[in-house]
């Protein structure tokens, strides 16, 4: 904020402040400058193979109570195809996944959109993640690998359950819309009150995939190995030195 002119000492501190511009600002250069900083950060966040079991159940149980949920009994499975396997199994569950992003999303929307202004974060969105998608209406794509494994976990899971209606089962939480855990992500790095964004960030760091139900949380493990062809399409998802893929 710049200082009164003199031509504002004789106004009250009250009137002179009602007519100081205020709402959404720009990035200071040195917010733009750690955009760079944000990507590398996420881009050893997805090359990192590490799971780590107790701190991916201590991050699910937090959103669980950010989202004013109860804890779930937490189950482990060896891979996603596995994990969709069960879901065929189960129609009975309740998804809750797409509430606590919700609910966790909307906050550090309306945190972020009151203090910055919009073409300031479509440039977080495209720099700052080495997934972001950014398509021809500005809006961020969801991340392509993660939507990808969802789609295909649940087109193996068809050949194998023909009677299952493909559109029942949910999409996983974790490894899914790192455009968007990358881009909240950003602004908690440098200093905004969302703390909240840091459970979803821990499923990206200790864990592959998460389905959340209303009474229990399906996790798997990371892949040991991701590879690509020259198309840069998905061709192998390595688990336990086996292509789930194959």
């Amino acid at each position: 904020m710049d200082l009164p002119t003199k031509s504002a000492e004789s106004e009250s501190l009250a009137q002179y402040l009602s007519k100081v511009e205020s709402g959404p600002r720009k990035l200071v250069k040195l917010e733009v400058d750690f955009i760079p900083q944000s990507r590398k950060r996420w881009d050893e966040i997805l090359v990192d193979r590490t799971t780590d079991r107790e701190l991916a159940e201590k991050a699910i149980n937090d959103c669980y109570q950010y989202a004013g949920l109860d804890r779930s009994r937490i189950l482990w499975t060896e891979n996603p195809l596995t994990a969709m396997t069960i879901l065929a199994n189960r129609p009975d569950l309740v998804d809750v996944g797409t509430t606590i992003l919700n609910r966790i999303s909307s906050s550090c929307d309306r945190i972020i959109n009151s203090q910055i202004s919009p073409e300031f974060m479509e440039v977080v969105k495209a720099y700052g993640n080495p997934r972001a998608i950014t398509g021809e209406d500005q809006k961020i794509a969801f991340d392509p690998l993660g939507d990808f494994l969802n789609r295909v976990s649940i087109a193996e899971v068809k050949k194998h359950h023909p009677q299952i209606d493909p559109a029942s089962l949910p999409a996983a939480m974790q490894d899914y819309r790192i455009a968007y855990l990358s881009y909240f992500d950003y602004f908690y790095q440098i200093g905004f009150d969302i703390p909240q964004i840091q459970p979803l960030v821990d499923l990206a760091k200790f864990c592959g995939c998460c389905w959340a139900f209303d009474n229990i949380t399906i996790l798997t493990p990371k892949p040991t190995a991701i590879e690509f062809n020259e198309h840069n399409e998905l061709v192998a998802l390595v688990y336990d030195g086996v292509n789930i893929l194959d």
